[in-house]
């Protein structure tokens, strides 16, 4: 029996550090967008672009970037795009999560709680920042201030998925604190893992 855990927050929050520290810890980690990426490849994709954004294609490269702007600044093509990718990347890691001999399995998310899927994990860590921090990192990163903040208005609120969260790492500070946050995270984690198996032999 595995354990799923979900790993989620919004662009710029930093679920990267911690997916990282937590793979550290000895937890096996499957990155949702790194999925995401290796779906684009598909040939029903593929198809779905040609027919609805030829613009995305380069031959049979996707220009993700192309793509990008289109999903965050038109809804209706975001809609149906998603409707095509979301079944195919949950079976991708659906497939990852059944191959892992790991006992313990975090998926990497930014979208879990926009695909429905929380309820298919045992735990739900939700990673937070402040909301003009996310902007502010994501600048950082090249993507423009106008796009950020599209990318943020297309994702769940913050504060709705700290409620639906079981822990929540605080992100806006050093990588001291962040790193010591989600010790106490895994120690909690590790010993509610170590109270169900006890249960299975009562």
């Amino acid at each position: 029996m595995k354990i799923l855990i979900g790993l989620t927050g919004n662009a710029g929050a930093g679920k990267t550090t911690v997916a990282n520290m937590l793979r550290e810890l000895g937890f096996e980690v499957i990155d949702a967008d790194k999925e995401a990426h290796q779906v684009l490849n598909y040939p029903e994709v593929k198809e779905f672009l040609r027919k609805e954004f030829p613009e995305a294609l380069e031959g049979e490269k996707v220009n993700r970037e192309r793509l990008g702007r289109k999903v965050f600044f038109d809804r209706d093509f975001k809609e149906r795009f998603e409707r095509i990718i979301r079944p195919l990347v949950m079976q991708r890691i659906k497939e990852r999560i059944e191959k892992t001999p790991a006992k313990v399995v975090v998926v990497d998310a930014a979208l879990l709680f926009e695909y429905g899927v929380a309820d298919a994990f045992d735990t739900i860590i939700v990673v937070w920042a402040p909301e003009e921090e996310l902007v502010k990192r994501m600048v950082r990163r090249g993507i423009p201030e106008e796009k950020a903040r599209a990318i943020l208005a297309s994702q769940m609120p913050q504060e709705e998925k700290v409620k639906r969260a079981d822990f929540v790492i605080r992100n806006y500070g050093s990588i001291k604190d962040i790193r010591e946050q989600v010790r106490k995270v895994f120690q909690q984690i590790m010993r509610k893992i170590e109270e169900v198996e006890f249960s299975w032999y009562l």
